[in-house]
């Protein structure tokens, strides 16, 4: 028989050791797939305990197909009866095209066709065509002049694996990370093969090496260390050899395997560890399958197989804590543990809080517990040692850092000058650069998920040592240990705690960054301000705006905002994200945030556009909305989120013209806040004293949150008043029905081409006359109107406006506040009063 596994790309190597690994016969990866020959035995094997494939096929034939005819043909010669089972419901599926098929819809009908003529004439019957649920799945392949037909024996994909009770108990916009893509993390690592023990040769992945113990260096000195003092004299990071090798020197059994994962996210990668340690088969709970459609199916031999694969399971006894994970977000180690719990594995994996020393202790009490739980069935147990592993993709850049570092510091990577093994490590990343603090990685596979391009790094101590295969599969023999590499540069903030780098000039931005936190600490206490900007742009190779939010009583926390402007194209974009990841793991440490709490925003050096929109892309994959945070402001209350967008909320550059508002507002009755945005100069206003307000904004989103911002401060009822509407046309309207104000406040974006506001557009520079003289028609007797913009270039065509009977006073200096005092130009400001009232 000829078969072969289909799975992601990058994965075709890892799957072609996972077959040998199975003793399948003449394995040969391929682009996207692996060929097999074999029996059915070994087709059935692969179905059944492969966790990288995500699909299994039979060949069927291979014929010409330069016409629609020889398609029909050719699938008609095919001896169908002997490949369909009878009754069997089938659907065929497409890929490829030539000159003469170039729709893949139309070459699936007309091999449907020739089946079904071919099982007519044989049979008498014809076969149903099911595409949605088929009992035979049949994929065509069509290249250049061939095409090629084959049978899915396995149905729906086998990744398809995590029971619907499980994926149930996932929180409502998490994403489980799939199961082949975690198996792929643990294969690499050398999990996979340790849980295989003897039968797969675990030190194919550089397990030996994990293992091996340190004292050989030590015995010929002092004599062989106690594995308390092993553990001590490793440091950071130690693994406790010395322990493993008692194990290993026990009779009958091996050092048992354990797994550190200190990015453990939404669990998915804990799911797949604990069925891999327990060896249960991924197929096992499986009951319908594409080979159930195919004529030399065999349900004597399946059974068998699946007898088999059940009396291989260990009992929980031997699993008892092996597996021991963390993540810094609090939420999702307790949205893991659920998962892991509805599982069934709760009792294979410890939850520790993401701290080295108490992932240690607790990777050393499984040691302990392994070693009393019995040797179990012989050569059952793992090869042994320490594996560490981690997906930082679900998160924000921030806390995927800080994870890395914590990585860093398990695989102890400081050394102390001490020669012992080093734990393997994988890691699956958004960014190949964010790993560097590790060292050089071993290997680096660019793997694919979705969308998303993601580095999959492989870290050893011994070059070569991961993915050491012959051809035959066979492992190569493990390497000496050898310090871990370390990273270009590390910087110490003042914590005693060095902070990795990947450009070694990042010490310059860390510098600084302590500089202007201590200058802005100490300003923002004497003037009473709990949000504000801490570094804006410095450094112009570290070109970003760094914000700080401290939460109000009811939401304590701190959070910061890292704005990044788009570097320039004569920029390398890969320096550029190294640097911007240097940023995100020193800002936290010198501003004593929690990395989870770092949200980072991308903005354009541009002219037009919103003030305020979506950005790019979001901080993390995966996770539902956060709640907002409440924050205090001139003795206020506003609601601030973190979440997709470039803006939070509130402008903190606007902190004295809202002090402005209230203080106009002290002898005001009526105010208008125009493009209000979020409210926050209304509630401003109506605290200085407005009865009045009425705030216009053409966004439903914004002025729910002007409502609810008017709300926390005491200030509602009829007396304030939510409009949205196309500002513009708005005001015309009010002039023409005689309203005025006493008090203005507005606020225009550079540029806006919103769709709601049909053919026409808005340009601050462009429209600001005519925008200031309607302005002005509205104010009442002795009104005044305060205008804001933020175009660094906007010059007011004064003349115009004199004309107009518009006076224009700048305000400008007076409004800048202390954090902004950098860059002047972040807005422009205004007092506007009419020459004709």
């Amino acid at each position: 028989m000829e078969c072969y596994a289909s799975c992601p790309a990058s994965f075709e190597r890892a799957l072609a050791t996972e077959l040998r690994g199975l003793g399948v016969p003449r394995v040969r990866p391929l682009k996207g797939r692996v060929s097999f020959e074999g029996s059915a035995r070994d087709a059935y094997r692969v179905c059944l305990w492969s966790r990288l494939a995500s699909r299994v096929y039979l060949v069927i034939g291979r014929f010409s197909c330069a016409s629609a005819n020889d398609l029909y043909d050719g699938a008609y010669e095919l001896p169908w009866p002997s490949i369909l089972k009878a009754g069997a419901s089938l659907a065929i599926f497409a890929q490829g095209t030539n000159d003469a098929l170039r729709n893949t819809r139309f070459s699936a009908l007309r091999v449907k066709d020739a089946i079904a003529d071919r099982m007519l004439a044989d049979t008498g019957a014809r076969p149903v065509v099911d595409t949605h649920a088929p009992d035979a799945r049949l994929s065509l392949t069509i290249r250049g002049g061939r095409a090629s037909l084959a049978l899915d024996l396995s149905g729906e994909p086998l990744f398809k694996r995590i029971p619907r009770g499980v994926l149930a108990c996932a929180p409502s916009g998490v994403d489980i990370l799939r199961p082949d893509y975690a198996a792929l993390l643990l294969a690499e690592v050398g999990w996979q093969a340790a849980c295989r023990g003897d039968e797969a040769r675990a030190d194919e992945k550089g397990a030996g090496a994990a293992v091996e113990a340190a004292g050989a260096d030590e015995a010929a000195g002092a004599g062989r260390m106690s594995e308390a003092a092993a553990v001590e004299a490793a440091g950071e990071g130690a693994v406790p050899e010395t322990a493993a090798a008692a194990d290993a020197e026990r009779p009958g059994r091996q050092p048992l395997p354990r797994l550190i994962d200190f990015a453990c996210g939404e669990g998915g990668v804990l799911l797949e560890a604990a069925a891999m340690l327990a060896g249960r088969a991924p197929g096992v709970a499986r009951t319908r399958w594409g080979f159930q459609g195919w004529a030399g199916h065999d349900p004597a031999l399946w059974r068998g197989l699946l007898a088999e694969a059940r009396s291989q399971e260990r009992d929980g006894a031997e699993l008892a804590g092996r597996i021991v994970a963390t993540d810094l977000d609090d939420r999702a180690r307790a949205a893991a543990k659920r998962l892991v719990e509805s599982g069934g594995w709760d009792a294979a994996v410890t939850f520790a809080e993401p701290d080295a020393t108490a992932l240690r202790d607790a990777a050393h009490a499984a040691l302990a517990k392994g070693r009393g739980a019995g040797a179990g069935r012989g050569g059952r147990h793992g090869a042994g040692g320490l594996f560490i592993v981690g997906d930082t993709t679900p998160v924000a850049p921030a806390t995927a850092a800080a994870a890395i570092r914590l990585a860093r510091e398990l695989t102890g990577a400081a050394a102390h000058g001490h020669r012992r093994a080093q734990a393997p490590l994988v890691c699956l990343a958004r960014s190949e650069g964010s790993l560097r603090v590790l060292g050089a990685a071993t290997e680096t596979l660019h793997v694919e998920l979705g969308t998303d391009a993601l580095a999959l790094a492989v870290f050893t101590d011994a070059a070569g040592a991961a993915n050491a295969t012959n051809h035959e599969g066979a492992a190569a023999p493990a390497q000496p240990s050898a310090p871990a590499p370390r990273p270009a540069a590390t910087v110490d903030v003042g914590d005693g705690k060095p902070i990795p780098l990947i450009i070694p000039e990042s010490e310059q931005f860390a510098r600084r960054l302590i500089k202007v936190a201590r200058l802005r600490r100490r300003w923002a206490k004497r003037a009473g301000v709990t949000c504000y900007r801490v570094y804006d742009a410095d450094l112009p190779d570290y070109s970003a705006a760094i914000d700080l939010y401290e939460g109000a009583d009811r939401t304590p926390g701190r959070w910061l905002v890292v704005a990044e402007y788009a570097a320039p194209r004569t920029v390398d974009p890969e320096r550029a994200q190294n640097r911007l990841l240097d940023m995100l793991a020193i800002a936290p440490r010198v501003l004593d945030v929690p990395p989870e709490h770092v949200h980072v925003k991308t903005r354009q050096r541009s002219r037009g556009g919103s003030q305020y929109g979506l950005q790019a892309s979001s901080n993390a994959r995966g996770h539902a909305g956060a709640e907002p945070v409440l924050i205090e402001e001139g003795g206020l209350t506003f609601a601030v989120e973190f979440g997709e967008r470039l803006d939070t909320g509130i402008f903190l550059d606007h902190r004295l013209v809202r002090g402005l508002v209230r203080e106009h507002a002290r002898g005001a009755r009526s105010f208008l806040n125009l493009f209000a945005y979020t409210g926050t100069a209304t509630c401003y206003a109506a605290d200085g004293g407005a009865a009045q307000t009425c705030t216009v904004d053409l966004s439903n989103t914004y002025l729910d949150w002007a409502e609810e911002n008017m709300r926390l401060n005491g200030f509602d009822g009829r007396a304030h008043r939510f409009v949205r509407a196309d500002v513009l046309a708005w005001v015309r309207e009010q002039l023409r029905r005689g309203e005025r104000w006493d008090l203005i406040f507005c606020d225009p974006p550079t540029f806006s081409n919103s769709a709601r506001m049909g053919e026409r557009t808005w340009d601050v520079q462009r429209d600001h006359v005519e925008l200031l003289s309607d302005l002005a028609g509205l104010l009442a007797p002795g009104g005044e109107a305060i205008f804001s913009c933020n175009l660094r270039s906007f010059k007011p065509d004064v003349e115009a406006l004199e004309r107009a009977g518009v006076h224009l006073e700048d305000i400008t200096e007076a409004s800048i506040p202390e954090d902004f005092q950098r860059n002047k130009r972040i807005h422009h400001c205004y007092l506007v009063t009419s020459t004709t009232r």
